[in-house]
């Protein structure tokens, strides 16, 4: 089990602690009062606050309010007491006795005494405490409960002048993923994050208390320094039976109330059962156990945190959950079953009553699960309807439910069955695209998917196949052949909405491939507007899928500000929708944008997320883009031989077409990274001239922009031939920086810059703004080479961390040629002559040659002088 750090982290209260230093240098403040519900985090703050008081040099001191020290008069200020004080002493001399003692403690500043749990405090301990205070004897920390019952005295604290009060709420969902990040010492998954903020509200206590029983369960697990849930978060012993003794006070009544909404809530209050009355209703709002809301103007309940919910249900004896479930269904089928929702909840709580629903609500309760993207569930509700009543529409449902789920070998085993004689031709048509999506991204067999699209389209024909052709210009997209895809969808003339959304769902990537990204946009914005006014979008994409294609165009367009915006917006719907294979794509679009500004850091953490959510649920196709984006961030951080690392693995994993060609710059800059940088050109070089060849316009000109980044050259007009065929601002700034540094002319490189800047791209504006510097100081021109040296150090200050070939001169007076720089870079990372001599095919003496050049400019003479000198530059 992982060690917590210990105590739990306390983030984001720097504020706090900021409004307490400034109180205590105030002479005329002599309190803080922290204030908020159970678990918030009082105590944690109060013990941060004084210990930044001691660091300071004050004294300090504690005292807790307790139950058992109310029940004696100055029970709770005993341990500061003075010892020898008569206890029949007067209130004055009580008073004077106490304060000269608390004076002697505090030497020459005041004491600072924190006052725990201050609404336990007994009357005498608050009357004299408050004297104290008034008198400016102490200062105090007080922390107190929301909603307990304060003795008058602590009540009017607050309200003096000589206070400062801080209302703590529980934790928002960015601070909870700060905590756990800390607490765990690692990243933790999004959609991780938000399982374990909803289910403790954001409390810290609670929040602490499932990590706990998480870790101890095995079920919070490091998944390659990414923590993520895996299955449900396990019961806690603990939180239920501190969530008892807050129920134990309730009447019979309102217990049944939160027992019925802890097994069905939602529920109006009209689908209640029992004996309860509006004002039970209200007894419980107010006590804070159940929350009231509107939904399409009718109120709805549910208890006020899930883990009462948890309590109560682990309370329930079996018979009695038998009961409350099926007289919930019966009140509902009494009350007309009118909303869309009620078919699935008459059907599953029948269904955990132990009773068997009718076939009819069964199919219609998974078809709604399947609308929620609640394919846990679809599974389970599919299951039985194929046990009792199997049926086409069933095993689709199950068979679907399975890829979400990640298991593609059932779902191939269950969609692959022969369908019945007299089968319809819809019905057909779902089998086709859903089995075609699962050997494509499951199972990553594009040939047999293919296979799969051909037989369908002969078996239906080709006037009630249109759907089909369009799921085979899936097939050709995601087999790297974007081009084919777009002349397949150019011969399809009548269009249903389905086939229009199944062929936007594949054009518009397609046309961003190819260098159409305007129109990229146009498709996917259109298609999205149909899709989601669809009725029934079974055996389609989640409708997210479209805000997928419309940022990967615009990361193609370079339009970096819209696509991080899309995409981050696009991430936390499919997190709350629980749609694995969207966390993946928008986790890569967000990692490419980032790397893309030069932000590799945040770059890494996105791909990383990718990466995580792929392995959790089996998507080794995209796992492989996911751990190439990875190593690539890895390189360019200095982290090499995590870079290999994720290349290694990468490679244990079938080819992937979908974009495959992108693969290979994490393959290049890893090699350089480990020191071969022939190697990486050549890697780029090759890939290159793959994706020209399949039309992979976008991905042809970042490979071959890489590969002159990394000195590769004579690939100018090439790129330029790519910039013309396209639309695209980034194509278009990279053909412009290759061709100005293979012109060598300065001017052209500051525009470069200039472009890039303007588009967001930092990293390659400070690599263009290095060239320019460089190409200034060659011809003489020092001062205007230093100017652009300065721009370059101040465009990489927003890039912390990254490390290329191209920034290595920029502050070198005499700047370093291509293959200088290469070669003290190896020599500085520890390599020989005859070693570097074999990677870069040169004769040892040309190394040598390279290296005394390399030397003089950089003003060092020994090779382990190299590594700094290339750093500090």
């Amino acid at each position: 089990m992982a060690q917590l750090t210990n105590p739990w982290p306390l983030t984001r209260r720097e504020g706090e602690i900021e409004a307490f230093a400034a109180a205590l240098a105030q002479d005329g403040t002599n309190l803080v009062v922290l204030y908020g519900p159970a678990g918030v985090g009082k105590s944690r703050l109060a013990d941060a606050m004084v210990d930044s008081a001691e660091r300071h040099g004050r004294l300090t001191a504690r005292v807790t309010g307790s139950a058992a020290a109310a029940l004696l008069p100055l029970g709770a200020l005993a341990p500061v007491l003075p010892h020898d004080l008569d206890a029949t002493a007067s209130a004055r001399d009580l008073f004077e006795r106490t304060r000269s003692g608390l004076q002697s403690l505090g030497g020459e500043g005041r004491l600072v005494l924190l006052v725990d749990d201050a609404h336990l405090l007994d009357t005498s301990s608050a009357v004299l405490l408050t004297q104290l205070i008034d008198a400016g004897a102490v200062f105090v920390v007080a922390t107190i409960r929301e909603g307990e019952v304060v003795p008058d005295a602590v009540a009017g604290w607050w309200r003096s002048e000589r206070a400062v009060r801080v209302d703590l709420k529980d934790l928002d969902r960015a601070t909870t993923a700060d905590v756990l990040r800390l607490a765990l010492g690692g990243e933790v998954g999004a959609d991780t994050v938000r399982r374990l903020h909803d289910a403790s509200g954001g409390n810290p206590l609670l929040l602490r208390e499932l990590v706990i029983q998480s870790l101890g369960a095995d079920r919070l697990r490091d998944d390659s320094g990414t923590w993520r849930l895996v299955g449900p978060i396990p019961p806690s012993q603990r939180l239920s039976e501190l969530f008892e003794v807050r129920l134990g006070g309730i009447h019979e009544d309102a217990r049944h109330v939160l027992e019925q909404l802890a097994l069905c809530a939602p529920l109006g209050p009209a689908e209640l059962t029992g004996t309860s009355t509006d004002a039970d209703l209200e007894e419980l709002e107010r006590a804070g156990l159940i929350h009231v809301v509107l939904d399409d103007h009718r109120q709805q309940l549910t208890v006020a945190h899930p883990l009462y919910g948890e309590a109560l249900r682990a309370s329930l004896p079996v018979l009695r959950r038998r009961a409350i479930l099926l007289a919930a269904a019966e009140r509902v089928e009494e009350l007309g079953a009118r909303r869309r929702e009620d078919p699935r909840r008459i059907a599953t709580w029948r269904l955990d009553a132990g009773g068997s629903p009718d076939p009819a609500l069964l199919l219609q309760a998974a078809t709604v699960a399947r609308y929620a993207h609640d394919f846990a569930e679809v599974r389970r509700l599919a299951e039985v309807l194929l046990r009792t009543t199997p049926s086409a529409e069933a095993s689709l449902l199950l068979g679907e439910a399975h890829y979400e789920l990640g298991h593609f070998d059932e779902s191939e085993a269950v969609l692959a069955a022969p369908m019945p004689e007299g089968t319809p031709v819809d019905v057909l048509t779902r089998q086709a695209t859903l089995r075609t999506k699962n050997l494509q991204w499951g199972l990553c067999d594009w040939s047999a998917a293919m296979q799969v699209v051909d037989d369908a389209f002969e078996a239906i024909g080709p006037e009630a196949g249109i759907d089909i052709v369009a799921e085979k210009g899936s097939v050709l997209l995601f087999s790297g052949q974007p081009q084919a895809a777009i002349d397949l969808f150019a011969t399809i003339d009548q269009r249903t909405d389905r086939t229009s959304v199944l062929i936007a769902l594949v054009e518009a990537p397609a046309l961003a491939a190819v260098g159409q990204t305007a129109k990229a946009i146009e498709v996917a914005v259109a298609g999205f507007a149909v899709h989601s006014a669809m009725e029934d979008p079974q055996a389609l994409a989640h409708p997210g899928t479209h805000f997928v294609n419309q940022a990967f165009a615009m990361v193609e367009a370079g339009r970096l500000d819209e696509a991080d915006e899309l995409a981050g917006i696009g991430y936390e719907v499919a997190v709350a929708d629980a749609v694995p294979i969207a966390q993946i794509w928008f986790a890569m679009m967000l990692g490419k944008s980032t790397g893309l500004r030069g932000r590799m850091d945040e770059s890494l953490r996105w791909y990383q997320e990718g990466a995580s959510t792929a392995r959790l649920h089996g998507f080794r196709g995209p796992l492989s883009g996911a751990l190439a984006g990875l190593a690539m961030a890895q390189a360019m951080l200095g982290r090499s031989s995590e870079s290999a690392a994720s290349i290694e693995e990468y490679r244990t994993l079938p080819p992937f077409s979908f974009f495959g060609h992108d693969h290979a710059l994490g393959i290049a800059w890893s090699l350089w990274a480990n020191g071969d940088p022939q190697g990486a050109r050549t890697t780029l070089l090759a890939e290159a001239e793959l994706a020209f060849a399949d039309h992979h316009n976008g991905s042809a000109s970042w490979l071959w922009h890489d590969a002159s980044r990394l000195g590769a050259r004579g690939i100018a007009d090439k790129l330029a031939g790519v910039a013309a065929s396209g639309d695209s601002a980034v194509v278009a700034a990279r053909a412009a920086h290759v061709a100005a540094i293979e012109a060598g002319d300065a001017d052209q490189l500051i525009a470069a810059a200039d472009a890039f800047e303007a588009l967001g791209a930092i990293l390659l504006a400070a690599e263009a703004a290095s060239d320019a510097s460089s190409e200034l100081r060659r011809a003489g021109d020092q001062r205007r080479g230093a100017a652009l040296a300065n721009r370059s150090r101040q465009l990489m200050e927003r890039c912390p961390g990254v490390r290329t070939p191209a920034l290595a001169p920029a502050d070198v007076a005499v700047p370093l040629s291509n293959r200088e720089r290469e070669v003290a870079s190896l020599a500085g990372s520890g390599l020989t002559s005859q070693e570097i001599a074999d990677r870069l095919f040169l004769s040892i003496r040309t190394v040598d040659n390279h290296l005394q050049k390399a030397y003089a400019k950089l003003g060092v003479n020994k090779r382990d002088q190299l590594a700094a000198a290339l750093g500090e530059a």
